[in-house]
């Protein structure tokens, strides 16, 4: 999933939400370099990445690119999946998606031992209001375009918007059946491990 899952899946716990969004820029052992909340929140961003890319629905999503989006289906299905949870938001949240996505991202900035390339991407995230744009088509081109040049140009990443949205009912499905699920492991992990 891409960030707008992990930070809702994260509820309210400041410290959660911020071990959550460092998921992608934290690697390796965790050694008590942060509060141990926050390395959970670390840790609970690893279980979600995990239990999402070993999932049947998961899996289907990704053929419904064809084979040509094999190496980046992954990627195509967590920007699908976030763009269809702002869409769905409400039937899952009861804090409105704009209150959300300031919140969480200002609760993420008031961290002071964030690495300079999350902080940097936190704050153009609640400059531009990023999470809760999710919602338009446009995230579909700017997501993909971002990954593109991080990706160094060597897939067909700048095709993903219009095939994700050639099969677009059909992930939504996928996605219906998926996003559930993923709240239920989430709770029972963070029960497990709290």
């Amino acid at each position: 999933m891409n960030f707008l899952a992990h930070l809702a899946l994260s509820g309210k716990s400041q410290n959660l939400t911020i071990g959550n969004f460092l998921g992608d820029f934290v690697k390796g052992n965790l050694i008590g370099q942060y509060d141990k909340e926050v390395e959970l929140g670390i840790k609970f961003h690893r279980a979600i990445d995990a239990y999402t890319d070993h999932h049947l629905l998961i899996k289907l999503s990704k053929k419904r690119f064809g084979s040509r989006f094999r190496r980046i289906g992954g990627i195509m299905v967590d920007i699908a999946y976030d763009h269809l949870l702002a869409l769905s938001w409400d039937k899952f949240y009861d804090e409105p998606i704009d209150r959300f996505s300031q919140r969480v991202l200002e609760d993420v900035l008031a961290f002071k031992e964030l690495p300079w390339e999350a902080e940097n991407l936190a704050k153009m995230m609640l400059r531009k209001n990023s999470l809760e744009k999710y919602k338009n088509e446009e995230f579909l081109n700017n997501a993909s375009l971002s990954i593109h040049k991080r990706l160094k140009n060597r897939t067909p990443m700048l095709e993903a918007p219009e095939v994700i949205k050639n099969v677009k009912a059909e992930l939504d499905r996928d996605f219906v059946l998926f996003y559930p699920q993923l709240i239920d492991f989430a709770a029972e992990w963070l029960q497990e491990n709290d």
